[in-house]
């Protein structure tokens, strides 16, 4: 599990980088557009459009870059080092001021060494996630640098020493802060894991508590609260809902004979014998014993006996178990929502029609009177 969760915790860092990087890119013809006007009339035109040239290129292959890896959801096993590739083409595409711009005008070094650093204060946000890309990003600055300050036509002493405090103070403080805010996504994912796993906790203790432990169908304590939300709805919105109580016949006979064991997996074959005919709205109660109630939103008690009478066929057709053979039927009773019935009224009707289903024979559906 602490495997999975740096896992995560890395793919957030990296995706949260990788969007800002993306952001960041396209407002980078705006910083080019300040250094147009800044260089404007102070460098040679060759040298302006050279700079222009090398700089769009970096662009270009930035934005392919950061493109394809947001078509493919910032991966971060994938994107890792294309991304990291892309910091540094950045760098060097700013390096590129230095190199063709600097070195022509005092004044207008001052203000590209501005630039520059601003560009350095801009990528901190950005590259919080990921310091190891900034370092790149510094490192490609730099060689425009060093470039310029080898060829002699680059900025002065003063300007280099100034955005080389620049650069080692953001390499050196971003780290810090970079842990502290992937100690934090790490602490968000853990935090929504935990509450992942308190729900499905919750999930089951609530399914455990409306189900029948032996046959897997609800107990009585759900029964009755989706029995008074359908008698509820009825009432406001008028409609029908019928309930089926079923009583297995002879069943303490088959406990007395085989054993509990065998019973309970013969009420385990009966709820699933049940189960299957019904509709997906419709609902399986176990009472207790050999007694289960099957509710019917919207069905009127026509529909509710034919239901009751295939479901009797069923069981009455093949064994419930088959070694030992375990065949038993089943008597029904029929009850159907009347106004101004309580879930218990509507409950007890069906059961007297079982319990005179039996009288009259078992193995047959009755319908309650009334």
């Amino acid at each position: 599990m602490t495997d999975t969760l740096e896992a995560d915790t890395r793919q957030i860092a990296f995706e949260q980088f990788a969007r800002n990087f993306a952001r960041a890119l396209l407002t980078t013809p705006v910083g080019w557009l300040v250094v147009l006007a800044m260089a404007w009339g102070l460098a040679p035109r060759a040298s302006l459009w050279a700079w222009f040239g090398a700089a769009l290129a970096c662009w270009v292959l930035c934005m392919a870059q950061s493109q394809w890896s947001r078509r493919q959801g910032f991966d971060v096993a994938r994107h890792r080092l294309s991304a990291w590739a892309s910091a540094f083409l950045d760098g060097i595409g700013w390096g590129m001021v230095p190199l063709f711009l600097m070195g022509h005008d005092p004044t207008l070094d001052a203000r590209l060494a501005a630039v520059l650093c601003g560009v350095v204060a801009v990528t901190l946000g950005i590259y919080i996630t990921a310091p190891e890309a900034l370092r790149l990003q510094v490192a490609g600055t730099w060689i425009g640098i060093v470039l310029s300050s080898l060829l002699g036509a680059g900025p002065d002493g003063a300007i280099v020493l100034g955005l080389a405090v620049m650069h080692v103070l953001a390499l050196f403080f971003l780290p810090g802060i970079t842990a502290r805010v992937v100690d934090g996504i790490r602490l968000q994912q853990a935090n929504a894991r935990l509450a992942e796993q308190l729900r499905l906790h919750l999930l089951t203790v609530e399914e455990e508590a409306a189900t029948d432990p032996l046959t897997g169908v609800l107990n009585r304590r759900a029964l009755d609260r989706l029995l008074a939300r359908e008698i509820e709805r009825c009432e406001a919105q008028g409609g029908m809902v019928s309930v089926l109580a079923l009583d297995l016949d002879h069943f303490k006979a088959v406990n007395d004979t085989y054993g509990h064991a065998v019973g309970d997996e013969a009420l385990r074959a009966f709820a699933r014998r049940v189960r299957g005919p019904l509709r997906q709205s419709d609902h399986l109660a176990r009472l207790g014993g050999e007694e289960f109630i099957v509710l019917l939103p919207g069905a009127p008690v026509s529909n509710a006996l034919e239901i009751a009478e295939r479901l009797r066929a069923s069981v009455a057709e093949a064994p419930l178990v088959d070694v030992p053979r375990v065949a038993v039927t089943v008597s029904i009773g029929v009850a159907a929502f009347r106004p101004g019935d309580r879930g218990t009224d509507l409950l007890a009707r069906a059961d007297t029609a079982a319990y005179a289903a039996k009288r009259s024979g078992r193995d047959r559906v009755v319908l309650a009177e009334g």
